[in-house]
């Protein structure tokens, strides 16, 4: 399910924007002057999907309507009372025009009396950090919460210790809508873990919330790689060592191809395994030669299992290895003397052009940034996400933003993704107004 179209109205009590989705290209550029809320919007999505509704609460707004490509529309309404003090939403699904699908949710005020100190509240959830009076940092998610979005968050937890509410019991129709419509936020602060790697194990792993992501990716590329080469190992173990009966099992019957199919077909396998060998997920070995004579009858017969069986352990390794030749295309176009190799063990590395392995740390912002977002459309997202990143121009050369859309459309057809990208920059855009949306500023 697509989220279609986006209008939100009265945003900081002065806008309201509708915004189209490129369902197409699967790519929506959003741009416009500064003030009119593009990286608010970005906020607002985000939210939604993850069901932050403390968030929503947060953002100046009166409401929005979400509009799917299966015809049903999410309302929502967000109100303050009289005193200004407590805000509630009000949300509501509808299709065919106003026809209402489930009874309306509200969602008021979060309980404020804890009956335990603020101040405990770290000691209980290790992965906040109080940074004022009602302000917490999420180490995890690497956002700033209030007290309310700490309840929303954290309430289930907080609830053995203090007088606070259970988690808000979110109704099923909204819970499975928000799910159906996955959404992933980059932020600008996308260089250390804490903003960009959101993994569940924080604590388990020790890792510091300021860890550079380059080096966070670096790691998961190298647990995916050996999780991806065990698997063809024990599929490839699986099927050599039925090879000799499924050979001389007379009730399988084995083909005998021609000459010329048999050496196309061994000379593709061939390509195929050295492209995996380049793309470091395999070793380079000797290969089998065939012979230059006249393959006979018998032989021809035992290479087409062979190849049949090669074709079927290499199929193993296509996903990962499409990503990965994609990944080091996009990142080695860019880089000027030096180069990115992945590694199975270290993931990734660079080495300059005398040979020199280079820390990762030591590559500029807008290296890292090149790499930091590759990698994680490439390999972290889940197929049909909507992908949001503000400003990605930050700290990239004119001539990396060129390319940036283009190299964002082969991420989007690879991966199956769907973005909405916030940028300030023309050269982002470049030759494709055709995907933009400008939000007004009334003027």
């Amino acid at each position: 399910m697509d989220l279609y179209e986006l209008r939100i109205e009265n945003l900081f009590d002065e806008f309201t924007h509708a915004i189209p989705f490129n369902t197409i290209d699967g790519l929506t550029l959003l741009h416009g002057a500064n003030g009119v809320g593009k990286t608010t919007v970005l906020k607002i999505i985000d939210a939604l999907s993850n069901r932050r509704f403390s968030t929503l609460r947060s953002i100046h707004f009166s409401g929005l309507q979400a509009r799917f490509s299966n015809g049903q529309t999410l309302i929502v309404k967000r109100k303050i009372d009289q005193e200004g003090e407590n805000t509630s939403l009000e949300f509501r699904l509808t299709e065919n025009g106003d026809h209402l699908v489930h009874a309306p949710w509200a969602l008021g005020q979060s309980a404020a009396d804890l009956g335990i100190p603020k101040s405990m509240i770290e000691d209980i959830v290790h992965e906040l950090n109080q940074t004022g009076g009602n302000e917490w940092f999420d180490a995890v998610a690497g956002d700033t919460l209030d007290l309310n979005g700490v309840l929303d968050r954290y309430g289930d937890r907080l609830s053995q210790y203090a007088r606070v509410p259970t988690r808000v019991k979110i109704p099923d129709w909204l819970r499975s809508l928000t799910a159906k419509f996955p959404v992933f936020f980059i932020r600008t602060e996308r260089l250390t873990s804490g903003s960009n790697d959101r993994p569940a194990k924080y604590r388990q792993t020790r890792e510091s919330p300021m860890t550079p992501t380059v080096r966070t990716f670096a790691r998961d590329l190298s647990m995916r790689i050996q999780q991806s080469l065990a698997e063809y190992s024990n599929y490839s173990q699986k099927l050599d060592s039925t090879f000799p009966a499924r050979l001389l099992d007379p009730a399988i019957h084995i083909e005998t191809p021609g000459e010329d199919s048999i050496r196309k077909r061994y000379n593709e396998e061939a390509d195929r395994r050295i492209r995996y060998v380049e793309s470091g997920l395999l070793d380079r070995d000797a290969e089998l030669e065939l012979p230059q004579r006249e393959l006979d009858d018998g032989e021809r017969r035992v290479l087409n299992l062979y190849l049949a069986d090669v074709r079927d352990k290499l199929s193993q390794l296509d996903e990962i290895s499409e990503k990965i030749e994609l990944f080091l295309q996009v990142i080695n176009a860019k880089f000027r003397r030096k180069r990115l190799f992945v590694d199975r063990e270290q993931g990734f590395r660079v080495v300059s052009s005398q040979g020199h392995q280079l820390s990762l740390e030591s590559l500029s912002s807008g290296e890292q940034q090149e790499i930091v977002l590759t990698y994680g459309l490439l390999f972290r997202e889940q197929v049909g996400t909507l992908v949001l990143i503000d400003e990605p121009e930050l700290s990239l050369h004119v001539s990396w933003q060129n390319d940036f859309i283009p190299d964002l459309l082969k991420i989007a057809e690879l991966a199956k993704l769907k973005f909405l990208v916030a940028t300030h920059s023309p050269s982002i855009i470049n030759d494709r107004w055709d995907l933009t949306v400008e939000l007004s500023d009334g003027e």
